[in-house]
């Protein structure tokens, strides 16, 4: 079990790394490609525009399946909260991230070296979203395995209070 947060930002550093490695990596290779025209641009503002109205639909969902999401049972132990600096990225889809975008950006067109880039701006917006939403109803987002499914369970943020004895001092 892992904070959602913490999963959303982790990925977002894994997507930035795999940029910057392909982005190098193909500017090594190719050189740096010339700005495109402007009817490029045009539509890749257009590609941009709706690709944030999905990404605020997509939010819109996530934050009703936050709504939705079960608290913790009380027999359940917390994991120590580690702290986001140990790992800024996931190590595992770092290497999926800048594999599916150096090969396209090598063989075919050097503007593929930026592709991870659409990938940090969905999770960094959910990681944002996260964010308010916990900070909001006081609750922590945690993802939680079952038997192959993702689910999510919420907590509250100060954790559980300490188990007392009926003279209110700590059990024996």
């Amino acid at each position: 079990m892992d904070r959602k947060l913490y999963h959303e930002t982790r990925s977002t550093g894994a997507a930035l790394a795999a940029a910057a490695v392909c982005v190098v990596v193909t500017g090594a290779v190719h050189g740096i490609p010339p700005l495109p025209g402007w009817d490029t641009r045009r539509f890749l503002w257009a590609l941009l525009g709706f690709l944030a109205l999905c990404a605020v639909g997509e939010l819109a969902l996530e934050v009703r399946r936050f709504r939705r999401a079960a608290p913790l049972a009380d027999d359940v132990e917390l994991p120590p909260d580690a702290p986001l600096r140990r790992r800024l990225f996931l190590p595992g889809l770092f290497p999926v991230l800048a594999l599916t975008s150096l090969v396209p950006a090598l063989v075919w067109e050097p503007w593929f070296a930026v592709l991870p880039l659409t990938w940090v701006v969905d999770w960094g917006l959910q990681a944002v979203v996260i964010a308010v939403w916990e900070r909001r109803t006081g609750r922590l987002l945690w993802r939680k395995s079952t038997m192959g499914n993702v689910g999510l369970v919420t907590s509250p943020v100060s954790g559980r209070p300490p188990t007392r004895s009926a003279t209110g001092g700590p059990p024996a």
